[in-house]
């Protein structure tokens, strides 16, 4: 039978309690949450592990075409990006497969390990209208600034986040579509979370890119 149906992944608890606040999330991995008859939604969970085997399953066992994985994301120094910012990232790197010399922190790669998401003309309208960048994952933020420096620098990312790289490989693997988009919601290095605007940036991104695109199915 043909997969005819999108998940909608994300990662955190937090993010899911802003995009879905009145649904429970405990139990979306087993039953995802639909969304009339072509959108499921699932929190899948943090950090590359976690959301790796997550997602592996929930491609595996259900029927989807197509996973959009969506959050909030850290801007890199010199992006250029704002708080409040959406995005659709198109490439994604693991951005801590490295070691550390002192306190200097280098890649084990000579170049990056670029993956690339679908073609954006294949995305739904609000996804495939939002600027496109490169993105990283990691699964320890930091606010020590060489290492935010030289991950900006060596990837030449514009976002962090924690997920993606493995959705997009996982997807790529099992041959379904996948898509990104992040609201940013502080800039990297930033630990105090009172600063960051993450509530409002994730409203943002249910009122700019998701209720359009299930809309347009109805």
């Amino acid at each position: 039978m043909r997969k005819s149906k999108t998940l909608v992944a994300v990662p955190s608890a937090q993010e899911w309690k802003i995009l879905f606040p009145k649904i429970p999330y405990g139990k979306t991995l087993e039953r995802p949450y639909a969304i009339g008859g072509l959108f499921d939604a699932a929190c899948v969970g943090i950090g590359i592990v976690n959301f790796a085997s997550n997602l592996t399953k929930l491609i595996c066992t259900k029927k989807y075409f197509q996973v959009i994985v969506v959050g909030i994301a850290g801007a890199l120094p010199r992006s250029g990006l704002k708080t409040g910012n959406l995005v659709r990232v198109d490439e994604e790197c693991v951005g801590d497969v490295g070691y550390f010399n002192g306190s200097e922190f280098r890649s084990f790669f000579k170049k990056p390990q670029i993956i690339s998401a679908t073609p954006p003309k294949f995305a739904p309208p609000s996804i495939a209208n939002l600027a496109g960048v490169r993105g990283i994952s990691v699964n320890t933020l930091t606010a020590n600034k060489q290492v935010l420096k030289y991950r900006a620098k060596f990837f030449s990312a514009q976002v962090e986040s924690m997920e993606a790289a493995a959705a997009f490989r996982i997807s790529h693997t099992l041959g379904v579509q996948i898509f990104e988009v992040r609201a940013i919601s502080n800039f990297t290095g930033d630990m105090d979370k009172n600063r960051w605007n993450f509530k409002q940036s994730l409203l943002s991104l249910k009122k700019e890119v998701l209720l359009p695109m299930w809309e347009n199915v109805k």
